[in-house]
């Protein structure tokens, strides 16, 4: 029987192991952000670029 108790572990482990295989998909989320400095509504991106409201260059933020 302690066989079978000690094999109910690694189980549990594996079944950590998806959850820890979500943080990475999370990552993306937390890529560089753009923001205008004027701090315009729309204007985040993922991108540099400009703003869409003011036309000023995009400031990376982390």
């Amino acid at each position: 029987m302690l066989n079978s108790c000690g094999e109910q572990k690694p189980a549990t482990a594996t079944s950590a192991a998806p959850a820890e295989a979500s943080k990475p998909g999370a990552a993306p989320a937390v890529e560089a952000r753009y923001e205008c400095p004027m701090g315009c509504a729309g204007s985040q991106s993922t991108k540099p670029g400009k703003c869409p409201v003011c036309s000023m260059e995009l400031e990376k933020k982390s």
